[in-house]
């Protein structure tokens, strides 16, 4: 992994990859919770900003599509019998997570 990315950014990384390297069941499961645990993080965070803005607005919009987007990925489990299932589910995790984290770092910096 790369020494300059973020803490968040490996894990989106390591996600994003599961595809080629088809981690073993044990790492699928451990990289799904830990997925799973920065998405419920950010979550809050960016429900808050869109609670701020004017309902309907490009802003409210594209945050709430991102809450949506990873509340109904959230809302499916980790396939446990196929390992190509389970890497593209993770991946999926990791695009949330990626997106999410944009606006939550938003907020850090605020």
């Amino acid at each position: 992994m790369n020494a300059q990315l973020s803490p968040v950014d490996d894990l989106i990384e390591e996600a994003l990859s599961a595809c080629r390297t088809l981690p073993c069941t044990t790492d699928m499961r451990a990289l799904d919770e830990r997925l799973r645990a920065a998405l419920q993080e950010r979550l809050p965070l960016v429900q808050r900003q869109a609670d701020g803005l004017d309902r309907g607005t490009v802003d409210w919009w594209n945050r709430q599509r991102v809450i949506d987007a990873a509340d109904n990925t959230l809302a499916e489990q980790l396939p446990a019998d196929a390992p190509l299932a389970a890497a593209v589910y993770v991946a999926e995790l990791g695009r949330r997570l990626r997106e999410l984290d944009a606006y939550a770092q938003e907020v850090e910096h605020d």
